[in-house]
């Protein structure tokens, strides 16, 4: 933990993922406030209201947060403009995913941000260590949202450590409960990037029906498809729950139901999830939440 400790000054070894329209400055703030590492999800803001969110947040808490940055849904002004917002309001880390990030990590780094890439394959673990990323989050195909590994996350963990050498390695996938997570920390993960958990956390921008979902899913649920989610190229894969019996042609998209959206979108979409939903018994406050998964880790 110390290398953590060090680049994102926290010494949880729990950091949550940065979960596009999800999760906005209550969620990041109340998970760095008891100790964790919180994520702005900044996939399709803009950049005006990126630098808005990363207010809101500095004004919630005093601790460390990130800002999670994905090209593919960079917002109406784009990936650039979000990532000139973010160098210039400076948060403790930035999360990359999904591109190229070669000229992109030494200008955050230049700024003073640390910078963790998150990444599917040895070749792109091999490619963000070369680009110089001060973490690598080694994803597995059990992971909800998009999802860019065909690996199991047992399989593809040992591997990533072993070529990042002192560089820390964060899992993620399916991690939902103290024993799953024990097991990645005992293979030599230096943490956890956890998303499904916190979905259903009071302080997400959730829609109730999007957490109602998560709570009545079994790990039987979840799938792995590959159709259409809202400003993704046709064919990304992802992984999400479906929606069973409420047809409609929603049921063909896949995303993630914000309180904002309605209580028929969040009924027939399929929603993000990863094969971890089935830990996911209640609607609880991200403290509780993150405290119920650090059991026992100290």
């Amino acid at each position: 933990m110390a290398e953590l400790d060090t680049l994102y000054g926290t010494k949880n070894p729990i950091f949550q993922a940065g979960m596009g329209g999800i999760a906005g400055p209550e969620l990041t703030a109340a998970i760095s406030n008891v100790g964790g590492l919180g994520h702005l999800g900044a996939i399709r803001l803009s950049a005006k209201d990126l630098k808005n969110w990363i207010a809101q947040t500095k004004a919630l808490t005093d601790k460390p947060f990130a800002v999670n940055l994905v090209p593919p849904g960079g917002g109406p002004d784009g990936f650039d403009a979000q990532l000139d917002v973010t160098i210039s309001e400076k948060p403790k880390a930035v999360s990359l995913y999904w591109g190229d990030f070669g000229s992109v990590i030494p200008k955050l780094k230049e700024a003073g941000i640390s910078v963790m890439v998150q990444v599917g394959s040895l070749a792109e673990a091999q490619k963000a260590l070369s680009d110089g990323a001060d973490t690598i989050i080694a994803q597995g195909i059990e992971a909800g949202g998009h999802v860019k590994s065909k690996i199991g996350l047992m399989s593809i963990l040992p591997d990533v450590l072993k070529i990042a050498g002192t560089t820390p390695v964060l899992a993620a996938g399916g991690l939902s409960n103290p024993s799953k997570i024990k097991a990645v920390l005992g293979m030599g993960a230096a943490g956890v990037w956890v998303g499904t958990s916190f979905i259903v956390a009071t302080e997400s921008n959730a829609h109730e029906i999007y957490r109602e979902r998560l709570i009545e899913a079994t790990v039987d649920d979840t799938h792995h498809g590959h159709f259409y989610s809202y400003g993704w190229p046709i064919g990304t894969p992802y992984r999400v729950i479906k929606p069973g019996k409420n047809y409609s042609l929603r049921n063909f998209k896949a995303a993630g139901a914000r309180r904002s959206d309605s209580e028929a979108f969040a009924r027939t979409v399929q929603l993000y999830a990863g094969q971890g939903v089935g830990d996911v018994k209640e609607k609880k406050s991200a403290a509780e939440i993150l405290n119920d998964l650090s059991a026992d880790l100290y």
